[in-house]
Parts: structure tokens; C-alpha cells; sequence
């Protein structure tokens, strides 16, 4: 690791101080890449060092994940472009919705999403000018299924897959792909609730190769919502049941009976993709239906 190739590359990631960030940016300058390192500890300068010390290519500069413009002057001064971004900083502020306080709830929304926002608006415009660029961001499994004392982290990840595919549908006319990754890994975020089993299975190191993979020149994936770790990864998508239709008296006389309709995959299942999609189904559009095996 690696054998892929990104000689020539200008990667920005964000959050490199340590973990995963500090693992892709390694990994990324192994492959070739010249690395932009950005965080907010000064562990960043010793991560770039490192990439530099094995023969890499590296820059660092701190600056926090809202103010973005830093490491878009870094990177443009020591390479001339910008041709991928990851978004990998993040915070938690772990509280049952009960007591959580308003601070805790805007403090990680800002920093997770609105990061996010703030990273990928600083660098299309390098990208668009271009045609082309790559751009990850970070979600979770808290995102897409929700996680006791996590409201606010879970509403944030989500809301970075709506971005992600938002961005991935305007990037394509100028040549953008905007991928939504949820890595699952040992970090100082996740060594207070992993098992032992757990740290030792989910190394950063076993996430990074998917990372470099879909930064990669022959890579065409956008819009996809990746769940990696441990050495395994997966593509993620939405799956509908076929449901029900109200009668003419739009009467609902057994909640019990129509639940288990709307979750009834077995009398076939499509697989919306788009808002298109969601409307059609509801103006009784024909769809697609697969049968479950």
C-alpha cells in the first residue's frame, strides 16, 4: 500500500493532525500526491514533515475548518491548483436530546456541516475553472440510522449526505465528483466507545485504501455514500417498498395493517435516486419494481 497512483495530484485534507486524517494524508503522499495538510494543532508541520522526511511531497498550514481560505492560498502558492478535497475534522459533544444545550447542538452542526459547506465552497471555484476535481466528505452511521446522545452529530452527518449528493447533481456539468464516505475507525473520537475487538479489527489504515481509490484519476463514482473499515467497503443506497394506495374514501381504518403495508418489501421494492423519483411514485408514475429473491 499503495499501488495506485496520484503522481502529480494536489490533495487538501482537512483534519490531518492525527487519525484518519493523518493516515490519508500519508498514504496520499506515498502514492505520489502533493499533500496540503491543514488542521488546527501544530501536529499538522510534523505530519507534513513526515510525508516529506519518506520522500513526498507535503505543505501544512493551521486554520480551523470554517476558515478555509488558508489552506486554498497554501496550496495554490506551493502547487498552482487544488485537484481533490477531503473533509475529515470533526467534533462531538455527546448528550441525550433531553439535556442537550443549544451550544452543544450549533457547535457541532458548524463545525460538521457547516466545515463542510465552508471547505467545498473554497475550492470550487479552483475547480470549476478547471473542469475537474474530487471531492470527499465525511459522514457516519450516526448520519444515516441515528445514534442515542447523538442528535446533533447524527442531524449534522446527515445533512453532509444531502450536501454531498446536492453538490455531486451541480458538479457534473463542470466535471466535479462529490462522494459522501463513513468511516469506521480507531480514533480519539471512537476510542472511548470501541471494544477491544473493535480497535483492533478498525485500523485507519484499512480505511485509507478506499479513500485513494476514489481520488483516483480513473475513478467515476459521484453522488455515492460509501460505508468502510476493517478492510471492507460498501455502497450504500435507498430502497423503497412498493406501498400502498389510499381508497376513494381516504379513510385509514387499521393503523396496525397499513404500517405493515408501508413496510412490506416482499411484494417488490424500487430504488429511488432522485427527487424526480419521489414525486413520481407519489403522482402514480409507472416504476421499476424488483421482487425480493
Amino acid at each position: 500500500m499503495p499501488i495506485i497512483s496520484l503522481t502529480g495530484s494536489t490533495i487538501v485534507v482537512v483534519g490531518a493532525s492525527r487519525g484518519l486524517g493523518r493516515q490519508y494524508a500519508v498514504d496520499l503522499g506515498a502514492a505520489g500526491a502533493n499533500v496540503v495538510l491543514t488542521g488546527r494543532s501544530g501536529d499538522v508541520h510534523s505530519a507534513a514533515a513526515e510525508i516529506r522526511a519518506a520522500g513526498g511531497s507535503a505543505c501544512s498550514v493551521q486554520c480551523d475548518i470554517r476558515e478555509p481560505q488558508p489552506f486554498v492560498e497554501a496550496a495554490l502558492a506551493a502547487f498552482g491548483t487544488i485537484d481533490a478535497l477531503i473533509v475529515n475534522a470533526g467534533i462531538v459533544r455527546d448528550r441525550s436530546f433531553a439535556k442537550m444545550t443549544d451550544a452543544e447542538w450549533s457547535d457541532v452542526i458548524d463545525v460538521h456541516l457547516g466545515g463542510s459547506f465552508a471547505c467545498a465552497k473554497a475550492v470550487w471555484p479552483v475547480m470549476m475553472d478547471r473542469q475537474k476535481g474530487s471531492i470527499l466528505l465525511t459522514t457516519s452511521g450516526a448520519g444515516m440510522h441515528g445514534a442515542f446522545g447523538q442528535a446533533n452529530y447524527a442531524a449534522a452527518k446527515g445533512g453532509i449526505i444531502g450536501l454531498a449528493k446536492t453538490l455531486a447533481i451541480e458538479g457534473k456539468r463542470h466535471g466535479i465528483r462529490v462522494n459522501a464516505v463513513a468511516p469506521m475507525a480507531l480514533t480519539d473520537m471512537t476510542g472511548s466507545v470501541f471494544t477491544e475487538k473493535m480497535k483492533e479489527v478498525l485500523r485507519a489504515d484499512l480505511v485509507s485504501p478506499f479513500i485513494l481509490s476514489l481520488l483516483a484519476p480513473a475513478s467515476r463514482l459521484s453522488g455515492a455514500v460509501i460505508e468502510c473499515g476493517g478492510g471492507w467497503a460498501a455502497l450504500m443506497r435507498w430502497q423503497r417498498a412498493a406501498g400502498i394506495v389510499l381508497g376513494d374514501d381516504r379513510a385509514i381504518a387499521d393503523t396496525v395493517s397499513i404500517e405493515a403495508a408501508l413496510a412490506d418489501f416482499t411484494g417488490g421494492f424500487d430504488l429511488p435516486a432522485s427527487t424526480a423519483d419521489s414525486l413520481g411514485a407519489a403522482i402514480g408514475e409507472a416504476r421499476t419494481l424488483y421482487k425480493m429473491p
